[in-house]
């Protein structure tokens, strides 16, 4: 018959294990010694039970521990094979941008200024063919939408992605978005999307001997990689979709001046970003032409909305109150700090994998 000690030592070694193959590859020798090297000890000064009872309570921490050490080293690993893959090193600098150069600023802005004018005209004085009720109609923004958006985007793919086309894939991120939306759609596409992009990842990962990306890949990529405010600016030529979804208050925008003020804060919002030269002020602007853009509407219904009272049927937000625009406006800003969130992230693995 075994004794406690012996079998204390054969459930150790099965408990070993547990832990993750790499972990127990490195470190397995040494904690089995610790654990003999305590045995004993502990017998000797007859606390063998005591010895058992604290290593029984310290073991999940120490399997978590684990776990994540070795999830951090896969993390890390899969991270400097991107940048390996990706490396723009070979790749003719990026093109500049609105920052330094004030033709950059009209192709920037354009989408702004085109959306924001038609709003206007479209508000203000109909255009021919426009119905009445033509915000909430899907399939009349998306004939206009699509045809005018979608070309330009993928000619801005092919040309490595330059900063003009950032609102231009919003505007059809947000529209597609808002159609899912209304067919409930959007978890499906959500999904379909999360698993295309981790089967890139990891084609590209268990590739045993990976190489550099096309370049028209590395060039979008380097673009990506040069200012993380892009992508809040693409989120940005979200906007007229989002100021159509803010005045959606069922009276016409005609009515008030707000609609007018409301689409002029975007395009001067679009053209602050794009001639700012610092993070803070690029970000700074965006936020403010969200939240000023959003507060217009919110005021308008304050202003507005006791000479409604006697011919205002049905609300098309359906939430009591003013609460539905609070929210719009918090989902928004989310969306543009997320891209700061996650760059974030990556500084902090990058740093911890530097120490």
């Amino acid at each position: 018959m075994s004794s406690p000690p012996d079998l204390a030592e054969r459930i150790y070694r099965l408990v070993l294990h547990a832990y993750p193959p790499e972990y127990l590859e490195t470190f397995g020798d040494e904690m089995h010694t610790t654990f003999l090297d305590g045995s004993n000890e502990a017998r000797s000064q007859g606390t063998f039970g005591l010895f058992l009872l604290r290593e029984l309570l310290d073991a999940p921490k120490v399997l978590v521990n684990a776990y994540w050490y070795w999830w951090r080293r896969k993390l890390q690993t899969g991270i400097q094979i991107l940048q390996e893959v990706t490396s723009s090193s070979d790749l003719p600098p990026v093109p500049p941008d609105g920052r330094v150069s004030k033709r950059q600023v009209l192709f920037e802005c354009s989408l702004f200024i085109i959306a924001g004018l038609v709003l206007i005209l479209a508000a203000y004085s109909p255009l021919p063919g426009l119905s009445s009720g033509w915000q909430r109609d899907p399939e009349l923004l998306g004939k206009i939408i699509v045809p005018l958006t979608l070309p330009l985007f993928l000619l801005g793919l092919v040309h490595g992605l330059p900063r003009w086309a950032y609102p231009l894939s919003g505007m059809l991120l947000g529209y597609y978005g808002l159609v899912s939306n209304q067919t409930s759609l959007w978890l499906f596409l959500i999904v379909l999307l999360f698993a295309s992009s981790i089967l890139a990842l990891v084609a590209i990962l268990t590739d045993p001997q990976p190489s550099l990306l096309p370049i028209l890949f590395r060039r979008i990529g380097q673009s990506l990689s040069l200012d993380w405010t892009r992508l809040s600016f693409a989120l940005y030529g979200a906007m007229p979709l989002v100021i159509l979804m803010a005045f959606d208050d069922s009276h016409y925008n005609n009515r008030t001046p707000y609609f007018a003020l409301s689409v002029l804060v975007m395009m001067v919002s679009a053209l602050i970003y794009c001639r700012s030269h610092t993070k803070l002020m690029q970000m700074s602007a965006l936020l403010a032409g969200i939240t000023l853009s959003i507060g217009c509407a919110w005021l308008d219904r304050i202003f507005f909305a006791n000479g409604l009272i006697n011919w205002i049927i049905v609300s098309s937000q359906g939430t009591a109150g003013n609460s539905w625009i609070v929210i719009l406006w918090f989902q928004w800003i989310v969306l543009l700090l997320s891209p700061a969130l996650l760059v974030t992230l990556g500084r902090t693995i990058n740093l911890r994998q530097a120490t």
